[in-house]
């Protein structure tokens, strides 16, 4: 939700959140070897930014198959994980053993309603996620909750762009790849929202995510052949603005693009 919409009903969030374990309770495993979530620069950024110490107590919401986790879990004290979906996480405790990792402890959550007490954490987590959440405003909120004074949130998440074609067709195509996406946020809303929630953003950047590669990129989200017929379709007519933004190109036979990531640091007072 951005500033000035309405809302959500209750009814509308359960439907929403009931998506997304769907969606991730059978991709699961698809999402366990997901290069574009395991890598890329946004997650040495976070780590770099977020500068976990060995006390530090981390927590990162929606963590999926635990990639962001295992990151901030070799330099800190404990990691606690949470994410919606049980075979997610299951995932993730399944890597976390393959890696070694035993300071991480993994629980089911919302991240709109977070089971853990005020000021309990140093840092808040959350990557590539967010525009699967029914209610990003209560997020942040919830984030800003648990942390302790002065402590941190580090966030990226796919982005739309500020001009309103290009974000009207990434929201079109997201949506049919994946029903449980709700909405990519531009960098102004992203910004807003932060300040809205009572956060200083110390830092603040866009970046185009890695190539994502079109047939991977459906693959992983399970999309059904029809619907993957539709989007390419939908990729190789796109209008030229739309093209440049998400810099769609065709190399043997396949479609390659980016989505705009926005990566940001912010402090609680």
């Amino acid at each position: 939700m951005s500033i000035g919409e309405s809302p959500m009903s209750q009814e509308k969030e359960a439907e929403i959140r009931q998506r997304v374990k769907a969606q991730f309770g059978r991709r699961a495993e698809a999402y366990a070897t997901s290069r574009p979530h395991a890598l890329g620069d946004s997650l040495t950024l976070m780590v770099e930014w977020g500068d976990p110490q060995p006390s530090s107590l981390v927590l990162d919401i929606a963590t999926g198959t635990g990639f962001t986790a295992f990151a901030f879990a070799e330099r800190a004290k404990t990691v606690v994980a949470t994410d919606l979906t049980f075979t997610m996480l299951e995932e993730a405790r399944r890597l976390a053993k393959e890696r070694g990792l035993s300071n991480i402890s993994l629980h089911v959550a919302s991240a709109e309603a977070l089971p853990f007490h005020e000021t309990t954490f140093d840092l808040v987590t959350c990557r590539i996620a967010p525009h699967h959440f029914a209610d990003v405003k209560r997020f942040l909120q919830e984030a800003r909750r648990v942390l302790k004074p002065k402590g941190a949130l580090v966030l990226t998440d796919s982005s739309s762009p500020e001009d309103p074609e290009a974000a009207r067709w990434q929201q079109e195509v997201e949506k049919l790849r994946d029903p449980s996406h709700v909405r990519n946020y531009t960098p102004s809303e992203w910004q807003g929202m932060v300040e809205e929630a009572e956060f200083t953003i110390e830092r603040f950047t866009t970046e185009p995510c890695s190539r994502l590669i079109f047939s991977d990129w459906v693959e992983r989200s399970g999309t059904p052949l029809e619907i993957v017929a539709d989007l390419r379709e939908r990729f190789q007519q796109a209008s030229g603005a739309v093209q440049e933004a998400f810099q769609i190109t065709n190399e043997r036979d396949e479609v390659l693009f980016s989505w705009m990531l926005t990566i940001l640091l912010a402090r609680k007072g």
